[in-house]
């Protein structure tokens, strides 16, 4: 009799999970149906964040249960910021309102918390269009021809102050014993790319291989240029054989800030939503990102327009911003000081 009233107690527990399941898709299609969501993107329209969400939009619609109409609307300011205090103080809620932002953002309550108004703990990750792998790179003509070589003779490089360019050249300097002697003045990545053909400077710290190979892609083709380190949390896979910062750090405190200062990388365009946001609202944005992100005819628009797609899913940007947090005050002043020099 036991046994009988055991086995009957696990067939409900078997029976009541799918049918859980269910209730909570059925509750996500009901509330869904019929709405519309606000996405909200923080960038200026035209520019590359804003193509990436124009373009998932109406895909996100076909993917999230109830087909809820997505009308996207431009915030722009300080970098995101704006439009992330907004989502956070003011937006409902409720999953009606999602944000793309710069992929700084949730770094921002650490690095600049100036004007930031939000926990970026507290934010719900969506996921992100692809993952940025900054690159170093040298003209063919240079005596400096890989990374080792760069480590022994100094280098110039231009660079633009404020910019990553500027920046990572300091952290390759500070944590990987790199030689590279930042030649600043120019006006932005264009201009520093004439002055490499010119032959004013022999190379550039940091530019995003998403970016590369659609720009200068004759330069790839010819070989104009010697690829000598990834910036990046982890190898980009179509550079198997270009170096990674990390195997050229040698102290946990120099990994942790590195670590610090490239994790922006990871969620290269990040979707978020406010905080609060139901869980099973969160967990049906984030299922309808993935499916948007790996749908042939998106893969194929995107392909069209040369863009770049690497899915990242909410939870490990989460996992991100989370590891970011429990940083010591030391290695976050670091990062500072990287971003901040001139």
């Amino acid at each position: 009799m036991k046994n009988y009233t055991l086995a009957r107690v696990c067939a409900l527990f078997v029976v009541a999970g799918p049918l859980g399941q269910n209730a909570r898709a059925d509750a996500v299609e009901d509330f869904y149906k019929g709405r519309n969501v606000e996405l909200i993107i923080a960038s200026e329209a035209g520019g590359g964040y804003d193509v990436y969400a124009r373009l998932a939009a109406p895909f996100l619609e076909k993917h999230l249960p109830g087909h809820p109409r997505f009308i996207a609307k431009q915030m722009v300011g300080a970098g995101g910021i704006v439009a992330t205090n907004y989502l956070t103080n003011v937006a409902a809620k409720d999953g009606t309102v999602i944000a793309q932002v710069q992929n700084t953002v949730p770094f921002q309550p650490l690095l600049a918390p100036n004007g930031v108004k939000f926990d970026a703990t507290q934010l719900g990750y969506i996921g992100s269009a692809n993952s940025e792998v900054s690159l170093a790179f040298a003209w063919h003509t240079s005596a400096t021809q890989d990374f080792a070589q760069l480590q022994q003779r100094e280098t110039l490089m231009a660079g633009v102050n404020g910019s990553i360019s500027a920046q990572y050249a300091r952290a390759m300097n500070e944590l990987a014993g790199a030689k590279i002697r930042i030649i600043t003045g120019y006006a932005g990545a264009t201009q520093s790319m004439l002055a490499i053909e010119r032959g004013e400077v022999e190379g550039y710290p940091a530019i995003f291989w998403s970016t590369l190979k659609v720009t200068k892609p004759e330069w790839l083709e010819k070989k104009n240029i010697n690829l000598l380190l990834q910036m990046a949390l982890k190898k980009h896979p179509d550079l198997p054989d270009v170096p990674l910062i990390f195997d050229y750090i040698k102290s946990e405190d120099d990994r942790r800030t590195a670590e610090l200062l490239l994790a922006p990388q990871v969620g290269g365009r990040p979707f978020i939503a406010p905080p609060g946001v139901p869980a099973d609202r969160l967990a049906a944005l984030r299922k309808a990102f993935e499916a948007t992100m790996r749908d042939p005819d998106f893969l194929a628009e995107a392909a069209r327009r040369k863009l770049e797609v690497q899915f990242v899913g909410g939870e490990e940007i989460a996992a991100i911003v989370a590891r970011a947090s429990t940083n010591p005050p030391e290695i976050v002043e670091r990062v500072r000081k990287i971003y901040d020099a001139k």
